[in-house]
């Protein structure tokens, strides 16, 4: 016994494996590494699709004041975060409350992405009404919403357009609540990265809605909308690996 106390190698054998041991927990926070936070990130990302949603803000800030369209966009974007927050932590008592289990909520929840993600991948461009009318609708295939812009249209509140039709369901659509909600199901919910996964969303929708104008004047509305459909196609496949792994928890025989 006190040859192994008195070993210099085994006391740093100890440390190497704390230190090992550290790294880990590190890389692994909550059974969240780098890499899941990531894929979180992106499916959070795509699903809310906020390149494609800048025509949708400039048209619904038409005639606002720089100032107006930044509360717009903050309050927008503490709309998301709110309901994001709750579907987060109040998901899964809902859940158990209507006897819904985990693995069932995410096969579902899954679907209505998948479904979210084929709108996208299909949704139409800037439509105009009406040669007399003159105003453009921009569609935003993710939400299923409509904006409507005209130039002769009063400058509505931030308060107004901020809360919705942008922060809900544009931004905090039922896709995203889905997603949301089953990252806090289950016997392993991932609170931590999930929460990273939503304010990092959170920090990229408040730069685009910030430089929403200048990106407008820069890039064209129809090359803004086609990002809808290039995300699109990494929603749709990333509804497709969560089915897939409700299916197996559902049924462990198919392994």
């Amino acid at each position: 016994m006190s040859g192994v106390q008195n070993n210099p190698g085994f006391g740093r054998g100890c440390g190497a494996a704390k230190a090992r041991s550290a790294s880990a927990s590190a890389r692994k926070v909550n059974g969240v590494t780098g890499s899941v936070f990531l894929t979180m990130f992106v499916g959070l990302f795509g699903i809310t699709a906020p390149i494609a949603a800048i025509p949708l803000f400039v048209a619904a800030t038409n005639g606002q004041s720089g100032s107006d369209r930044r509360r717009t966009a903050l309050i927008a974007t503490a709309t998301y975060l709110v309901a994001a927050f709750i579907a987060l932590f109040a998901g899964n008592a809902a859940l158990a409350f209507f006897g819904v289990s985990s693995s069932g909520l995410r096969l579902a929840g899954m679907a209505v992405v998948a479904v979210i993600g084929w709108k996208m991948v299909n949704a139409p461009t800037v439509v105009t009404k009406g040669a007399g009318d003159g105003r453009d609708q921009h569609f935003h295939a993710a939400s299923n919403t409509r904006v409507e812009t005209s130039s002769d249209m009063a400058a509505p509140s931030p308060r107004s357009v901020g809360i919705t039709p942008l922060g809900f369901p544009i931004y905090a659509g039922p896709g995203v609540l889905s997603v949301v909600i089953a990252w806090g199901s289950g016997s392993e919910p991932v609170y931590i990265g999930a929460m990273a996964a939503i304010l990092a969303n959170a920090a990229v929708i408040i730069a685009l809605n910030f430089l929403a104008t200048t990106i407008v004047r820069v890039v064209s509305v129809e090359a803004l909308l086609v990002t809808e459909k290039l995300f699109g196609l990494v929603v749709v496949a990333l509804a497709v690996d969560g089915m897939t792994g409700a299916l197996l928890v559902l049924f462990p025989g198919w392994r």
